[in-house]
């Protein structure tokens, strides 16, 4: 790269629209004003868990690293448990890694709107996939998930999955006939334990399924028939078979939504299962010990009952063992039990959506702890009575209630050190609340999350093993790495070209300079190499958000964009104008073409003497200027030519009697040695005039040349 030119862009070609700012800006106050004030006042309850068991005293929370400087409207207090986050966007592109401060520290390719973190430094993602740290698939399996998977210890990769069963086959099982006229078929839970064979493959080892544990009181003639609440081990077919299920999913879906398990965890000191079923509003806890024989029965395994349902809570309605009044969880997600090392280690945490079907929604969302009944590999239940506990053990509300209502998606994690992580899925939040109901931590980026709803976040401590081989400083490495060589171009942003990517760099820097976001276009040696969506345009469109690749520290940023593993001819790359100034680099890889073509021009006599002198050779017209500058090129110039005859047109053309090849100096030029020049090629008809000149917009021509 020997060739360096400054251009900035024609405002009309890169401006965003002003509109897309405000309401960035709006977001922005808006997001800053939460944090600031810690959200709504919560309310945390609490209440004497009714099991004995011992609490882990509070871990101490790590000190914040004293150079870092946090993101622009990101809340960090004390009291907040340092450590990485980690989400995927919701579209599936990418898993990102946040640092305390809020800057992406690392990202994977996920696929998929869940990623777990492995020990290993890979990455799980929902859709049967697991990719290195270096974005390489080391596994992905074809079969139907549903929500969510997780990594067993012994290897095995356990996924939420689905089974579907035709209507008739259903009311053949004892299902009411009058809800499931509305759908074709039923959809129930499945879970598979997959043991991975190949890089693509996998043997399933090990299933589930809600059709093999059923019961119904609907029709005596049919399978499963019996009392209801005498078999709460057992799953109701007609429970949920509402007609409101019916209405509200068969008209978008070819199928019914019966149960929509939404999650799963593993105990594996117990070896159970525990699955969130959304549409029954409670969690079921199942055998894992049983064998794969011994799972489609009721015998078997370390609690004796096979793969019937061992525990189940939040709405003893869904059983017959209750009310409405009884029904403690509305559509819930992601309950698990509490690890070791965290307060409240055994017990259950569950995100409490509080929506429902029509009727019986909760309206506000709470997270809520609970401790099981346990009695060895059972749990306690008196007979005619539901599954405890009547109380629950610590739950978060805001106050009032209403004003934390997330009715879908999100998650929440008990931390070493006491505190939650919640993630308000369908608000793309993500905050930290202590056992008292503070808010310590507190991130909402919607440049970063687009759009914005997340499915789920976890944190992990910094020394969580699957962190110790990541580069977790990738700024400051592409800083170090950058500031080595010299610039390709010195701007608002010194560009560097390190290790196959771009680096933007600024000394001083805050949060102004890195406001707006930022255009980055990549022309190829050949059309061909782009994506298909993109050769119509001639370039790939790779433009970013600073917060995406980059971060401030020490009174520094840089960002690092990964530049495409194809051939390139020319970049362009900038901040677009809004409020801040507009700077633009354009950078040639090869300028000989445009050496080449100045030379060739100026060897003859021009067409035209104006701003720019006007040349025509082989086929093209040339443009030059000796002494040359960014504002000489700053706008679009305008193309018209004028045919011998009206047919040789383009036919959208005709009835304008010219040929429009208009260009941006960009595509057809560049800067060099003080000097610039552009080459147009000319249509192959026979030309009878020619009009170009340059006008900037809205203050009429600039320069003009007509000649024949």
């Amino acid at each position: 790269m020997t060739l360096i030119a400054f251009i900035p862009p024609p405002p009309f070609v890169f401006r965003i629209p002003p509109r897309f700012w405000r309401w960035v800006t709006a977001s922005a106050i808006i997001a800053l004003l939460v944090a600031c004030s810690g959200g709504s006042a919560p309310t945390p309850t609490s209440s004497p868990s009714p099991t004995s068991t011992s609490t882990p005293a509070l871990a101490p929370t790590p000190a914040l690293t004293p150079t870092a400087t946090p993101r622009a409207g990101l809340l960090i207090e004390p009291e907040s448990f340092e450590g990485y986050t980690l989400f995927a966007d919701p579209d599936g592109r990418r898993a990102y890694l946040i640092n305390h401060q809020g800057y992406v520290a690392y990202t994977w390719p996920s696929g998929s709107h869940l990623a777990r973190l492995l020990d290993n430094g890979n990455v799980l993602s929902f859709s049967n996939k697991e990719s290195d740290p270096d974005g390489n698939i080391v596994w992905r399996f074809s079969f139907p998930s549903h929500h969510d998977l997780l990594k067993l210890p012994n290897g095995n990769v356990l996924i939420l999955s689905v089974e579907s069963i035709l209507t008739e086959e259903a009311i053949a099982l004892g299902a009411n006939l009058d809800p499931l006229s509305c759908g074709p078929q039923v959809r129930g839970t499945r879970i598979a334990e997959a043991r991975p064979t190949g890089p693509r493959s996998a043997e399933i080892v090990w299933d589930w399924s809600v059709f093999d544990h059923l019961i119904q009181d609907f029709d005596p003639e049919k399978p499963n028939y019996g009392v209801v609440a005498d078999h709460p081990e057992r799953i109701d077919l007609n429970y949920a078979l509402a007609d409101a299920l019916c209405e509200r999913e068969a008209s978008v879906r070819p199928y019914l939504d019966w149960t929509h398990a939404n999650a799963l965890d593993y105990n594996a000191e117990l070896d159970q299962i525990m699955v969130t079923v959304r549409h029954f509003s409670e969690i079921w806890v199942i055998d894992h010990s049983v064998s794969a024989e011994e799972a489609d029965g009721s015998a078997g395994g370390n609690a004796g009952r096979g793969g019937d349902l061992l525990y189940r809570w939040g709405n003893p309605r869904a059983y017959g063992a209750g009310t409405p009044a009884d029904q403690r969880l509305f559509w819930p997600h992601a309950a698990h039990w509490i690890p070791e090392g965290s307060p409240g280690a055994g017990n259950v945490l569950i995100f409490n959506n509080g929506s429902e079907y029509p009727g019986f929604e909760r309206g506000y969302s709470s997270v809520d702890e609970i401790a099981l009944p346990a009695d060895g590999y059972n749990y306690r239940l008196d007979a005619g009575s539901a599954y405890g506990p009547a109380e629950i053990a610590w739950t978060y509300a805001a106050d009032p209630p209403e004003s934390f209502y997330a009715a879908q998606l999100s998650n929440a994690q008990r931390l070493p050190n006491g505190n939650t992580l919640i993630t308000d899925g369908l608000s793309a939040r993500i905050f930290e609340a202590t056992q008292e109901g503070k808010t310590v931590w507190d991130f909402t980026d919607a440049l970063l999350i687009v759009p914005t709803r997340l499915y789920r976040a976890y944190r992990y401590p910094p020394d969580h093993p699957g962190l110790q081989g990541l580069d977790l400083t990738p700024w400051r490495t592409a800083y170090q790495a950058a500031v080595q060589g010299e610039p390709l171009a010195r701007l608002a942003f010194d560009l560097y070209a390190a290790d196959g990517a771009l680096i933007y760099v600024k000394e001083q820097c805050d949060q102004s300079d890195i406001a707006d976001g930022f255009f980055l276009h990549i022309y190829p040696d050949r059309t061909d190499d782009l994506p298909a969506t993109r050769r119509a345009s001639g370039y790939d469109k790779l433009d970013f958000y600073f917060f995406r690749w980059g971060a401030l520290f020490d009174d520094k940023c840089a960002a690092r964009i990964p530049l495409p593993d194809y051939p390139v001819s020319r970049i362009r790359t900038g901040q677009p104008p809004d409020e801040h100034p507009l700077w633009s680099a354009q950078l040639w890889l090869n300028p000989e073409p445009h050496r080449t073509t100045y030379r060739a021009a100026v060897r003859g006599e021009p067409l035209a003497r104006s701003t720019f002198d006007l040349y025509a050779v082989g086929g093209a017209l040339i443009y030059v200027k000796e002494q040359c500058g960014q504002g000489d090129i700053a706008h679009r110039f305008f193309l018209h030519i004028v045919p011998e005859r009206t047919d040789d047109l383009p036919e959208g053309r005709r009835e304008h009697g010219f040929d429009n090849l208009d260009f941006d100096f960009f595509g057809r030029g560049a800067l060099f040695d003080g000097k610039c020049a552009a080459r147009v090629p000319l249509p192959d008809y026979a030309v009878a005039s020619i009009r170009t000149g340059q006008f900037i917009r809205g203050e009429g021509e600039l320069w003009s040349a007509a000649f024949r």
